[in-house]
């Protein structure tokens, strides 16, 4: 990976096909998008996503290492029928903070929902 900051969140589903359809539309394909969207984007916007964390800055040997603590994470969230699965975007999150002079009306639906954060570059099954 390049050096620099890359969005990272938990997903819905616990399903990496680097090939897919999202759970509930299979007329679009993409990457890893048989992992559904974030977790908790059903109940809130994006920064508030259970599945919204910090961002993975990799250095420039390529290498990255992210830990934290958070508590909107349950084990019923990652371990349901389904599973979970952590998401490595292409880019940066901007956990939805667009100053008000480039955006009068406040964020677009895209911030809300991703951050802004890109194509999905690497994913991974919670196990």
């Amino acid at each position: 990976m390049d050096p620099g900051f890359y969005a990272l969140h938990v997903h819905t589903t616990g399903l990496c096909d680097p090939e897919s359809s999202p759970p509930d539309d299979p007329s679009r394909t993409g990457a890893f998008l048989s992992a559904g969207g974030h977790l908790g984007s059903d109940e809130d916007q994006h920064p508030e996503h259970a599945g919204d964390l910090p961002s993975l800055y990799v250095q420039a040997d390529g290498t990255g290492q992210l830990e934290t603590v958070t508590d909107r994470l349950t084990d019923t969230d990652l371990f349901d029928d389904d599973g979970s699965a952590v998401m490595v975007h292409a880019g940066h999150d901007n956990f939805a903070n667009i100053p008000e002079r480039y955006a009068p009306e406040g964020p677009d639906e895209e911030t809300l929902g991703t951050g802004d954060a890109g194509d999905r570059l690497a994913c991974g099954v919670v196990e």
